[in-house]
């Protein structure tokens, strides 16, 4: 077996499936020998003169997205998605900044699009999400169309 020269490298195959399409079994890395460095505080501190201060924990948001018992649920890859494109019609609603010019700006067609599509992919996933999701698409959808009539009248 050839030695390994100092300033090479290992490459590992990390590919899911042999090239039959059987399901390979998952590479073991290596166990470090050193133990990980140490994490800084999870919260910041606020420097108030000679004295630190811990960072206030940040308020729960209210209303939307919420549980019966105030709780907000769990988010999910799939809520963070519905979030990502429902910011496009909070923006073009004038509820937002626009991020790239920081102004805002009621364009209700295209706020119309945004909400259309969500309407969209709510018919396309029917069926297929936890309750939370679920209950947190039609919240969503409620809240948008609701701004969407409030903003044409």
């Amino acid at each position: 077996m050839p030695e390994e020269k100092e300033g090479s490298f290992k490459v590992s195959d990390r590919r899911l499936f042999n090239p039959d399409g059987t399901l390979r079994e998952p590479a073991r890395e290596p166990e470090p020998s050193t133990p990980p460095p140490a994490t800084a505080e999870p919260r910041a501190t606020i420097n108030a003169g000679a004295q630190s201060q811990r960072a206030p924990e940040p308020e729960p948001a209210h209303g939307f997205g919420e549980d019966a018992q105030g709780e907000m649920p769990e988010a999910t890859e799939f809520m963070d998605f519905l979030m990502g494109v429902a910011s496009s019609a909070f923006i073009h609603l004038g509820l937002m900044e626009h991020p790239a010019t920081g102004g805002r700006r009621v364009d209700l067609p295209a706020a119309k699009q945004s909400i259309d599509m969500l309407v969209m992919l709510r018919e396309k996933t029917k069926g297929n999400l936890t309750p939370e999701e679920e209950r947190f698409f039609d919240e969503l959808l409620a809240d948008l169309r609701m701004q969407f009539v409030s903003m044409r009248r």
